[in-house]
């Protein structure tokens, strides 16, 4: 079995050729598995607005439900994780989704559905999408060897990517061909397809017995406590935090500017939007080679630009060019999934096998938590800023200001150990 921690000299070719074929088979399953979650994010609103005539503020509770499991549960589960088997968890998950949502389709189909459902359903899943994060980022590790885990993690973010980029509109022609209720039904069986592809997985996983036997509410300050006390870790989880807030601002007053400012029809909205998923998907495939060649702080440091960039948000609406603003985001995007691909692999480096779900958990945690709290600053932001200037400059201006609070987190990129960074730490350089 290729276990973290076991050297990539060529010892164990045959373990290592093992894990990376059962990387492939897992690989393929959540590929069908994450255009469905575009699905959904798309098609559980459209029922909730379509069929049941939701209101604004009902679809936001809805929103809200599908995101409040991490920062309610994700230390927990993070501790739980780091001692059990979590393929099995992970499958678990999956089927769990699946009858959600094939449960959700039943009741539109008969007339039953009520919002209480869809919350239910919604907060529910929330919790399956945790279970399944954290244990897969805290799987991936113990199936493939070191070396392979920044190629494993850079397939993970483009399928990631790619699905932003294809999810959009299968969601739209799925929910326009079928109807909302069942394209959350097609979004269901994308779930059998992630479980199959861990079902088929062969290599044995062994939990990792925790070497202190400490009860779960110390376990769980544990793993906070090291990634404290690891200033690379620290460093990174602070800046995550910055840059989610900055870009849930970004997020929150993108369609503002480009229906009211700019003056767009739906399908050059959505161009803009698929520019910047077509940008992710190159991000995803060039990140490896990009911190071979400039190392990984230099790169950690170029992604500001994600935000920096959204500062001529105002050219695009002096020119009232379309082609300004999707340029914009094609280079904004790009960007995320190198951030991603080096910051997960790092932190699976660093982390010790018994305390890596509480630190994936604990940074993810943090970084989450800033998201809802960037969404309503910017929309506050975008409120204020159109009163002040009129719609047009002061959505643009709110825009600009917004990708520029990404550069709050550059002092944190700044760190001498993270600035000085020219590699990705190897085996003898880390727990």
């Amino acid at each position: 079995m290729a276990v973290r921690g076991a050297p990539a000299d060529g010892t164990d070719v045959t373990a290592r050729n093992a894990g990376r074929q059962d990387f492939r088979r897992m690989w393929l399953g959540q590929n069908i598995s994450l255009v469905g979650d575009q699905v959904s994010l798309f098609a559980l609103p459209s029922l909730a607005i379509l069929v049941l005539d939701a209101t604004g503020p009902q679809v936001g509770v809805l929103h809200a439900m599908a995101t409040i499991a991490f920062p309610a549960l994700g230390l927990f589960v993070g501790a739980f994780m780091d001692h059990v088997r979590c393929r099995p968890f992970m499958i678990g998950a999956d089927l769990l989704r699946l009858v959600l949502f094939l449960s959700i389709a039943v009741l539109a189909l008969t007339d039953a559905l009520g919002l209480w459902h869809l919350f239910v359903a919604a907060a529910l899943a929330s919790v399956c999408t945790v279970v399944f994060d954290v244990g897969y980022q805290t799987h991936l590790p113990r199936l493939v060897s070191r070396d392979f885990l920044p190629l494993g993690n850079a397939r993970l973010e483009m399928s990631s990517s790619v699905a932003r980029a294809g999810g959009p509109a299968i969601a739209g022609a799925v929910t326009q061909l079928l109807g909302p209720a069942l394209a959350v039904a097609a979004n269901a069986l994308s779930f059998l397809a992630s479980a199959a592809g861990l079902l088929t997985i062969r290599t044995p996983e062994s939990a990792v017995p925790d070497p202190t036997g400490a009860p779960w509410r110390k376990q769980i300050l544990d793993g906070a406590r090291y990634m404290w006390r690891t200033p690379v870790l620290r460093w990174l989880s602070a800046a995550a935090a910055l840059r989610n807030f900055s870009m849930a601002m970004v997020d929150t007053v993108l369609l503002l500017f480009l229906y009211r400012a700019m003056d767009l029809s739906p399908a050059l909205a959505a161009a803009v939007l698929t520019a910047g998923a077509l940008a992710a998907v190159l991000g995803a495939v060039v990140s490896r080679r990009l911190v071979q060649r400039m190392g990984a702080g230099p790169v950690l440091l170029a992604t500001v630009t994600e935000g920096i960039v959204w500062a001529a948000a105002p050219l695009a609406l002096a020119t009232g060019s379309s082609a300004v603003v999707i340029a914009i985001a094609f280079v904004s995007a790009l960007w995320l999934p190198v951030w991603n691909i080096t910051v997960i692999t790092l932190r699976q480096l660093i982390a010790p096998p018994h305390l890596l779900g509480r630190v994936h958990a604990t940074a993810r945690t943090i970084n989450l938590c800033t998201i809802p709290v960037g969404a309503v600053a910017g929309g506050l932001l975008a409120g204020w800023a159109s009163g002040m200037w009129g719609e047009g400059t002061g959505l643009a201006a709110a825009l600009a200001v917004a990708g520029l609070v990404t550069v709050c987190g550059l002092p944190f990129l700044l760190r001498g150990e993270i600035r000085h960074m020219r590699r990705l730490p190897s085996s003898e350089e880390t727990p």
